[in-house]
């Protein structure tokens, strides 16, 4: 994708001027070696690796489009790259991160945020493996922002900490199938009540903690953290995006589970799956406070760099709605057509819920789920107000005024009022 050089050079501007942290450059730019800043090693590098030499430069690749952002990597560096992935088709993890690193061109959301090697590594269906991705995830947030707060303590890096160790604290509610130990949400719930707290003591849990998660796991937090620009700012929206993935995936898991637990009449474990997933999802505000920290300059070039890569494109948010009722075409317009042979949660609900002894408290679990979904459609659309106004999506819609009216949209339409 051709970036225009006005908006390279705020971007410059930004990098150059502003501090480290929020509206600024990130640490891994500040503090580059000349030889990560030159990315003059990493062509050596492959060459060695594709003679069977070395393993594959991960971490030297990672390194450099960090300090340099993709659009920042010299050409001839994202060819060899596009070349290797044409002859990598016997190593499908390889295969699914390299995209990432060569979407210039055809960009997509997709490639933007790493899915489909998440979905090769992280195993979408995994509940576990999952949780220990959102959690892994959450907490490099906190850490990447108590690291630029301890480089340049300012109102708004305080801020944004703050609100990324909240996340870390909610991690129970957010990703309750990883086992994180209670002293990492301890240490940050000590932290938070603390004026001008440093996050020492959290930042060394946290550290810990998240060397717990699988190995395989923790590459892929690592390695799927590739921005387009310089921003610190973007590696915080990139976290982020990631997070919410994770928890629209386990949303549909949710979801998809309860339809059969239905069909095969457990509707106690329907409702119990369906319970579990509003409690995630009745955690998200916590998510939302650290977006609300993006500086609308820092977001407008954000945007530039990264148009075509829009969240309307999430597959996983449209299995969640496709899997509870039929959409209408005029609200999937905008979105990847979701194909399924599992009937929806609302259809097999009205089917058999004059036969069910606990109809009306799986019901009310519905609707519970439905306000929940509703309640982060709307947060989404206040924030998209605040950070962009009123400017048309990148993905095609008409921006805020598409997802006000999405935010309308019910996930069970064909349920009876409420009495």
């Amino acid at each position: 994708m051709l970036i225009s050089e006005t908006l390279l050079e705020a971007e410059a501007e930004l990098v150059h001027s502003a501090p480290i942290g929020v509206g600024g450059t990130c640490f891994q730019a500040a503090d580059a070696s000349p030889d990560t800043r030159s990315g003059r090693k990493v062509p050596e590098a492959l060459r060695q690796w594709a003679a069977g030499h070395t393993d594959f430069p991960f971490t030297a690749l990672v390194d450099h489009y960090q300090v340099v952002g993709r659009n920042g990597v010299r050409p001839h560096v994202a060819t060899m790259l596009r070349d290797i992935h044409g002859k990598s088709r016997s190593d499908p993890v390889l295969a699914e991160w390299l995209p990432m690193t060569f979407d210039d061109n055809d960009a997509s959301y997709s490639s933007y945020v790493g899915l489909d090697y998440f979905d090769q590594v992280v195993r979408s269906v995994d509940c576990q493996r999952v949780d220990a991705f959102v959690a892994a995830t959450a907490i490099d947030l906190a850490l990447l922002e108590t690291r630029a707060l301890a480089a340049a303590p300012r109102p708004p890096q305080s801020v944004r900490t703050r609100a990324a160790v909240r996340v870390v604290s909610q991690l129970s509610r957010l990703a309750p199938d990883f086992k994180l130990h209670p002293s990492v949400a301890a240490e940050g719930v000590a932290a938070l009540a603390q004026a001008g707290a440093t996050y020492d003591s959290f930042g060394s849990s946290a550290t810990l903690a998240l060397r717990s998660v699988p190995e395989d796991i923790g590459a892929a937090v690592r390695l799927t953290l590739l921005p387009t620009t310089r921003l610190h700012d973007e590696q915080m929206f990139i976290r982020c995006i990631q997070i919410f993935e994770g928890l629209y995936r386990q949303i549909a898991t949710a979801i998809s589970t309860a339809i059969t637990d239905l069909l095969d009449g457990n509707a106690a474990d329907a409702k119990d799956r369906l319970d579990r997933a509003s409690g995630r999802l009745e955690a998200i505000p916590a998510l939302f406070r650290v977006l609300t920290t993006m500086p609308v300059d820092a977001f407008s070039i954000i945007r530039g760099f990264t148009h075509g890569r829009s969240a309307v494109q999430s597959r996983a948010f449209r299995d969640v709605e496709f899997a509870c009722a039929p959409r209408s075409q005029r609200s999937t317009d905008h979105v990847p057509k979701v194909h399924g042979e599992q009937p929806t949660l609302e259809a097999v609900f009205l089917a058999v819920r004059h036969a069910l002894p606990d109809a009306v408290p799986l019901e009310q679990s519905m609707r519970r789920l439905d306000r929940a979904w509703g309640a982060m459609k709307r947060g989404h659309w206040g924030i998209t107000l605040k950070v962009i106004g009123t400017v048309p999506g990148t993905g095609g819609t008409a921006g805020a005024s598409y997802l006000q009216s999405a935010a309308k949209v019910s996930l069970f339409p064909g349920l009876p009022e409420a009495a």
